[in-house]
């Protein structure tokens, strides 16, 4: 009897590290941690420079913030090479506010904003 009650206990424990393991690695990582890993991953994001491809996408999403303060500075650039091209950018606005946000360029060139603007850094 007191080995039934052992091997019981033992298993209700097991089950239960087991499902708490379990709940821990199907959280997902926030969409934007994917845009700051900087492992060289076919189809990853890559960090970039300022082109002029760039700059037509900050345009993109600046024209549909409709913001009245104008753009100081691009802080950070994240492409990745798709059916077209994605850009990740941060950017500071005169009034002092830092944005973030994904324009996506297709193969005929049109640019489409990816996901709109929000406030805060791209990579935190």
């Amino acid at each position: 009897m007191k080995r039934l009650i052992t091997v019981s206990i033992i298993a209700a424990v097991s089950l239960i590290g087991c499902a708490k393991n379990s709940t821990a690695s199907t959280e997902t990582p926030s969409k934007r941690s994917a845009y700051c890993q900087d492992r060289n991953l076919a189809g990853g994001w890559q960090a970039s420079k300022m082109t002029p491809e760039v700059q037509k996408a900050v345009d993109t999403m600046l024209q549909q913030m409709n913001n009245s303060s104008p753009l100081k500075s691009i802080d950070e650039i994240r492409t990745q090479v798709v059916s077209g091209m994605n850009y990740a950018f941060e950017f500071t606005l005169e009034n002092g506010e830092v944005w973030h946000g994904v324009v996506y360029r297709n193969i005929r060139g049109d640019y489409m904003v990816e996901q709109v603007a929000e406030q805060g850094k791209l990579c935190e």
